[in-house]
């Protein structure tokens, strides 16, 4: 039997969340442990953040991220990585992007989350809490759930001692999981941040980042200004996803089927406010007849837009399609 799986990713952070739950203890923990870590909170210093990372796409290539930022609404992003360069300017409710391919890598979208990983998104349960000693530690584990989300598991193991978030591991579907771990924090203002992060996926280093610098800096108005040529998109409080209509599926491969060949595929995809397709760039490749299956399905998808209140507006998602013989 053969088979293909969707799993989709919007491409903006969700707002944080309180953890539902019946152990005080936990609760208390929990926020705690993110309150500590989120550096990016409404009432945070403006500051700089520098830091190299290094990404295994077919061969580890390096990259180096600025960030230059003074409140969720108002700040500036650089980041290069191999021949890759981008440049993201937030200002009010508009979103500007420039860079040099077309689309944004997946390890570059998956570097941002990295580095935001204390804001946890809505919607979040908790299950269970354990507690275990790890290279001479106590830490508090937490297992919860968002159901919202066609029950995406996640655990949390956070130091009890320092509240130090050390790993948290995301169960997106049944055949990926992807595993960010942290390390070596240090003081900055009255948060602590790691300065050595890394994702794993199914067990292997996908990322790895170090962090060079964090300090409080100002933001210079000028760099807020789009270069010619950025893509503008519109942000908003609030904002609803798309919602996916109408998505046919690819269609696996015939000699992939007969050659039992099983891979998976991923994209970005842009839905304009009209629902339709506008764009669609292949950042995740199995073998290149199911890469040109799922590209030419994605392309005849069809959304209710995301909407900014009563606005639709352009928005942007990563398809993961999942090529399977049962």
């Amino acid at each position: 039997m053969k088979r293909t799986i969707f799993s989709m990713f919007f491409l903006f952070l969700a707002a944080p969340s309180i953890l539902a739950g019946s152990d005080q203890g936990a609760r208390d923990l929990y926020p705690a442990a993110e309150q500590q870590a989120n550096i990016f909170q409404s009432d945070a210093s403006p500051f700089q953040l520098d830091l190299d990372f290094t990404a295994q796409i077919q061969v580890p290539t390096s990259g180096h991220l600025t960030l230059k930022w003074q409140a969720e609404d108002r700040w500036w992003r650089r980041v290069t990585m191999g021949d890759f360069q981008q440049i993201e300017i937030r200002n009010g409710d508009r979103l500007y992007t420039k860079n040099n391919a077309g689309f944004t890598p997946l390890r570059v979208k998956e570097l941002f989350g990295l580095i935001q990983f204390a804001k946890t998104p809505e919607g979040v349960k908790l299950k269970k809490v354990k507690q275990r000693i790890e290279e001479g530690a106590e830490v508090t584990c937490f297992e919860t759930e968002r159901k919202s989300s066609g029950a995406i598991a996640h655990d949390l193991c956070i130091n009890s001692t320092s509240r130090d978030i050390v790993w948290d591991e995301w169960k997106e579907f049944a055949e990926e999981r992807r595993k960010h771990e942290y390390s070596s924090y240090f003081d900055f203002g009255r948060h602590r941040y790691p300065r050595e992060m890394r994702l794993l996926v199914n067990g292997i280093k996908g990322l790895s980042a170090h962090v060079n610098s964090l300090e409080t800096a100002a933001l210079d108005d000028a760099l807020l200004v789009p270069p010619t040529g950025a893509l503008e998109r519109r942000q908003c409080a609030g904002m609803k996803h798309p919602v996916a209509i109408k998505t046919p599926d690819p269609v696996y491969p015939r000699s992939a089927g007969e050659n039992g060949m099983m891979g998976i595929t991923s994209a970005a995809v842009t839905v304009l406010a009209d629902g339709s397709i506008g764009d669609v760039q292949l950042i995740g490749s199995a073998t290149r007849s199911m890469d040109e299956a799922t590209l030419q399905a994605l392309k005849n998808w069809k959304f209710k837009p995301a909407m900014c209140g009563s606005e639709p507006v352009v928005s942007d998602i990563q398809v993961t399609v999942n090529f399977r013989l049962y």
